[in-house]
Parts: C-alpha cells; sequence; structure tokens
C-alpha cells in the first residue's frame, strides 16, 4: 500500500480524448451505419407509441444500436488538444444559444402541458 501514498498518485485522472480519429475505419463505419439504423429504429418505435404509425416496435431495446454505434465510432481517438481561448469563448457562446433554445422549447411544452392545449 506504500505506492499509493505518493504525493503525485491521482486514481481519478484521466487524459482528456480529442475527436474521433479520421478517416474512418471499418469499424467506424460499421459504428456510423449501427447507429444510423438505431435512430430509424427508435424513431419507428416513438412514433408507434404516440400513435403515428402501427406499433411494429413493441418494447423492444432499439436504443442500444445507438449506444453500440457511438461506441464503434470513439474506438479511434486522436491525441488530445488543448482548446485555445478563441475557440473556449466560441464554445461558451454556443453552449448559452442552446441552453437558451432548450429552455424556451421547455418552457413552450410546460405552457402547453398546463393549457391543456
Amino acid at each position: 500500500m506504500s505506492g499509493y501514498r505518493e504525493h503525485h498518485f491521482d486514481p481519478n485522472a484521466y487524459q482528456q480524448q480529442g475527436r474521433p480519429m479520421r478517416p474512418f475505419n471499418w469499424v467506424q463505419w460499421t459504428g456510423v451505419a449501427i447507429g444510423c439504423i438505431g435512430m430509424v429504429l427508435t424513431t419507428l418505435q416513438v412514433a408507434g407509441q404516440l400513435g403515428w404509425i402501427p406499433r411494429w416496435l413493441d418494447n423492444s431495446p432499439v436504443f442500444t444500436l445507438l449506444l453500440l454505434g457511438v461506441v464503434l465510432v470513439n474506438a479511434r481517438r486522436e491525441p488530445s488538444t488543448l482548446a485555445e481561448p478563441e475557440q473556449r469563448a466560441r464554445n461558451r457562446r454556443v453552449l448559452l444559444i442552446t441552453t437558451a433554445v432548450l429552455a424556451a422549447i421547455f418552457g413552450a411544452v410546460l405552457i402547453i402541458q398546463f393549457l391543456g392545449a
């Protein structure tokens, strides 16, 4: 146990990964295909539950195809790069805009829900 008492040891430390490595190899393209199939099947399942189309997929776990696709696409990753201040400012602005849009949509959904429209 003496090795764990080193002052520089951090069990929660990890290396920030970069974006998925390009060009995609066959494993990543398989992940893209599986993810697209998962998106289509999930959309069909939700549309069937909402009554828009007949229910073809009853409570099948098609969402897991999306997760499998993401895992396969992220199988190869680039090394991390530190974000520059300009990129951090752009990221912050996009995050604020996205949060504002989602808050507006959530507010509209709540109004529609409580007014019974």
